[in-house]
């Protein structure tokens, strides 16, 4: 489940976005949720895996693909759709993809969204993105105003 769902008791297209990045990860790392190795025994959520994020991190996502997955796949493909997993599953929902770049990526029409190398913190409430409103002259300048909203 989002971070965010257990806030608010309901889930969006955003959560739903979380969940699809959940099983690409899945998928393509071979895991199922709650099914890790034996050395990560307090930890229950794929997305906090620290290995991912750290392979993400050294440029080595490669090593978190599933043996099982036949040698002759696209591994840049795989990398794109694994980094797209992890886009969908950043605990801030305002900065998931949309479906549309989502399909875009899927499709090799478009590169997967920037992530930050470090797994981002769940922060709640959770802040939306500055959204501009007005670029007004005053007094001879330039001046540029900004409002923080939720959805």
């Amino acid at each position: 489940m989002a971070p965010e769902s257990f806030h608010t008791g309901r889930a969006t297209v955003e959560s739903d976005f979380y969940a699809f990045g959940v099983l690409i990860l899945e998928i393509l790392c071979g895991r199922r949720l709650g099914h890790q190795c034996e050395v990560n025994n307090y930890n229950n959520s794929i997305v906090d895996w620290v290995w991912v994020w750290e392979n993400y991190r050294m440029d080595r996502l490669t090593f978190v693909v599933d043996s099982r997955i036949n040698e002759d796949a696209d591994m840049e493909q795989i990398k794109n759709v694994l980094v797209l997993g992890l886009a969908c599953c950043h605990p801030n929902p305002y900065e998931r993809p949309s479906m549309k770049t989502a399909l875009q990526v899927l499709t090799g029409e478009a590169e997967p969204p920037k992530v930050p190398v470090e797994k981002p913190a769940f922060m709640w409430p959770v802040l939306a993105p500055p959204r501009e409103l007005d670029c007004s002259l005053s007094g001879g300048q330039l001046t540029r105003t900004t409002e923080f909203s939720g959805r």
